[in-house]
């Protein structure tokens, strides 16, 4: 079972399967009413499938057999209605899965790879534990298909193809050994990032260079962990620029396992329903090979079990309603430093 977010004249919770995507919502009414003739079968739909991902996580993590015994019954009892209700996959507009995580967490370095990779890089500076680099906004998200806009004047666009781990209930402080009842889910998250900022703003890993708006691609769905079929810390991964392979690797190059990533962080950051972690990329990205993006490139971002998140690359052109500064001095609103 895939769960999406998607657009069809206001956000809705998609299940996906196969081509198609269905309205959980609707799907899971007509379940109600056909399997227990519940005459309020909408409203109870309506209350257990809300239009909000993180709120559907926070009602559902641990109930999401309901909705699979729902699809089946209908696939087996009404096959051309179920098939007429769904929309085709390839042109229905997907969401980022999340819409509204409370934070999106992002470690670094935990490719052994990936910090081999890195020239004159000493060992004695590589972590010694999961590294929680930097968060980036929500309003960062963007979904399936959509474009990562860089700032104006960057040349130095950079893409990470990293597990993400959606967070399914609220916890603290949780051992390794129960973190896997913490977590909702996975998805694919692209790290995408500018890596031409000076130290004085802040370098690689500040917010200038990793929380600009769009550039957190997050999709096209999550696979919740019950039906991932495989080991999360055991799934190849590939990544595509313009059709050609950047990246490949497989979670188990991680350094640590994803129950030791959301346990650790857990310590110092209560977690909630829908939080998004990332888990951090191998070695292959631009930062390290100099192929850097550039506009109109479509990036690939695949990970097994899960699928493939695809976005195009584009570059962000001033349309606010205050002018660049450089612009305000011509006008001689701003004094000249």
């Amino acid at each position: 079972m895939k769960l999406s977010t998607y657009f069809d004249k206001e956000p809705k919770i998609g299940l996906v399967d196969g081509d198609k995507i269905w309205d959980l919502r609707l799907l899971y009414a007509r379940y109600l009413f056909e399997a227990e003739r519940i005459s309020e079968s909408s409203q109870l739909a309506t209350t257990l499938v809300p239009r909000d991902m993180t709120m559907f996580i926070r009602l559902n993590h641990t109930r999401l057999d309901y909705f699979k015994e729902a699809f089946d019954f209908l696939r087996l009892t009404a096959s051309d209605e179920l098939q007429s209700m769904g929309l085709p996959l390839k042109t229905t507009r997907l969401l980022p899965p999340v819409l509204t995580p409370s934070k999106i967490l992002c470690c670094g370095s935990s490719y052994l790879e990936y910090l081999q990779a890195i020239p004159n890089y000493p060992k004695e500076k590589w972590p010694k534990d999961v590294k929680l680099s930097f968060l980036k906004q929500p309003r960062a998200l963007i979904g399936h298909r959509e474009t990562i806009m860089f700032p104006q004047g960057s040349v130095e666009g950079d893409y990470e193809n990293e597990l993400a781990i959606i967070v399914g209930r609220a916890c603290s402080d949780i051992s390794e050994k129960d973190a896997s009842k913490y977590i909702f889910g996975y998805s694919v998250f692209n790290d995408a990032c500018i890596r031409d900022v000076p130290e004085w703003a802040g370098g690689l890993d500040s917010p200038r260079g990793k929380a600009n708006d769009t550039q957190a691609p997050l999709g096209p769905w999550i696979v919740p962990t019950a039906f991932l079929g495989k080991s999360p810390n055991n799934l190849s991964f590939s990544t595509k620029v313009a059709g050609e392979i950047r990246q490949q690797g497989n979670t188990s190059g991680l350094s640590w396992t994803v129950e030791r990533i959301v346990a650790y962080i857990s310590r110092f950051v209560g977690l909630a329903p829908g939080d998004v972690i990332t888990t951090g990329s191998t070695k292959g990205n631009a930062h390290t090979t100099r192929k850097f993006l550039k506009v109109g490139q479509k990036i690939e971002c695949e990970i097994e079990g899960i699928g493939v998140l695809e976005n195009t690359v584009g570059s962000r052109t001033w349309k606010g309603v205050i002018p660049p500064l450089a612009k305000q001095r011509r006008r001689g609103r701003v004094a000249s430093p």
